[in-house]
């Protein structure tokens, strides 16, 4: 949220409701992907896009009207909501309408760069219209275009269930705890970032726990699980999951506290609050394009693993941040960064359906977003519990805890990714040869 100091101070938010306004959003998606795309793909992908929209377009107009900072967070949860059944759907029905090969590699890499291209224009959007139209102003228009996919999609034609996911009852009972674990680990999560010893905070991240692991032992021994859970056993399938996570809790949680720090730390106004992230997400949508031309000249973990290690190296040079440091400091370890995140995006969603069958593949980009978003929200805890806002120098120099732990993981994850995919791939080869 480019415009999130705007917005507290005219609603007088605390740091603590300052902390929902930026987070409330991922509480909802993370709570909303999984249960969207395996419930997608019982109902109908098209089904579920077109309430996710209409879901997305109530909780924005709502948002834009709202009169202080509680009931704005429960609109971008409700908006988070909205935004994960369109998320966790889109790439699904990609992989209805087309077949493996390289009509879906081409496909799933666009869907890779619309995700940059989001990026790149909200920020920016928000940063432009606010001096001139109001905070409110993007709210509404997003919310128009919400509208127009609604009446786009309405006008095509359904497509058909997949007989082998439409059969069996829905589980109920695991898409209301696929709703509420996440939600409380997330909730947990946010609550932490002012003390993690708080009796709320342990509350709600037990109860997360405890819901995830009911939901587990639930789906294991129910008839007609909402999640088929022996995928988890496809090392493929794991390695594109840890991907996602590990892109969350690195480059996207600090991209996400990138404006405030440009306008506390840096100074700035909210317009160059975004040019950090304008950079980021613009050179992740030219490498996008590009990556799509590498599937099949090399594996899918490796561009994985070297996305991720290239991530983590532009991420390394964001700090230390002296005073008197401007945006052009940043600008350069945000390209980089850029760079590792195209070729992210470019296989992550091809792998996100490639790595299950056909009938799940809405399926596999809930799971493959949620780790995403469970990671942001993880992320995100850790940069606003490790740097000090209490002055611009304070922060500045606090800016580098976050940095050498996002940086850090992504390139000890990556190398692991390289070696894992390396061992699994040798002990499977010789399976296939006996088999045949």
């Amino acid at each position: 949220m480019s415009t999130l100091v705007t917005l507290a101070n005219t609603m007088g938010a605390s740091v603590m409701g300052r902390t929902w306004m930026l987070s409330a959003a991922s509480v909802g998606l993370g709570a909303g992907l999984l249960v969207s795309g395996a419930l997608a793909d019982k109902l109908g992908r098209r089904t579920v896009f077109v309430t996710g929209a209409a879901v997305q377009a109530l909780f924005l107009f709502g948002g834009a009207i709202v009169p202080n900072a509680l009931v704005f967070s429960v609109a971008r949860v409700g908006q988070g909501l909205g935004a994960a059944a369109m998320v966790a759907t889109s790439l699904g029905l990609i992989a209805q309408v087309t077949e493996p090969g390289h009509r879906r590699t081409r496909a799933t890499g666009l869907w890779g760069a619309s995700l940059g291209v989001g990026i790149l224009i909200g920020p920016l959007l928000s940063a432009l219209l606010d001096p001139v139209a109001g905070w409110r102003s993007p709210y509404l228009l997003t919310g128009l275009l919400s509208v127009g996919l609604i009446v786009f999609f309405r006008a095509l034609p359904a497509n058909p269930v997949h007989p082998a996911a439409s059969s069996g009852r829905i589980d109920y009972f695991g898409a209301a705890a696929l709703i509420a674990g996440p939600s409380a680990v997330l909730a947990g999560l946010v609550l932490g970032r002012t003390g993690w010893v708080q009796p709320a905070v342990i509350a709600f991240l037990g109860a997360g726990v405890l819901i995830v692991a009911a939901f587990v032992h639930h789906e294991r021994r129910t008839e007609f699980p909402l999640v088929d859970l022996s995928l988890f056993t496809n090392w493929q399938f794991v390695t594109v999951t840890v991907a996602a996570f590990t892109a969350g809790f690195g480059v996207i949680s600090l991209t996400s506290y990138t404006p405030t720090l440009v306008e506390q730390g840096l100074h700035g106004s909210s317009l160059a609050g975004a040019v950090p992230i304008v950079v980021w997400s613009g050179v992740s949508v030219l490498v996008s394009l590009v990556a799509r031309h590498l599937r099949g000249r090399i594996t899918p973990e490796t561009q994985l693993a070297v996305g991720l290690i290239i991530t983590g190296a532009g991420l390394a040079t964001l700090a230390p941040l002296h005073d008197g440091a401007t945006l052009l400091r940043l600008a350069p370890g945000f390209a980089i960064a850029g760079i590792g995140t195209g070729l992210l995006n470019a296989s992550l969603g091809a792998q996100a359906v490639a790595t299950v069958p056909a009938h799940h593949a809405s399926m596999g980009s809930g799971v493959n977003n949620t780790a995403r978003y469970l990671g942001s929200g993880l992320g995100v805890a850790v940069v606003t519990s490790t740097v000090a806002p209490s002055s611009p120098q304070a922060l500045l120099h606090s800016w580098a805890i976050p940095v050498a732990i996002s940086a850090a993981i992504s390139v000890v994850i990556g190398v692991v990714i390289l070696v894992y995919a390396r061992v699994s791939r040798r002990n499977v080869e010789p399976a296939q040869e006996n088999t045949a």
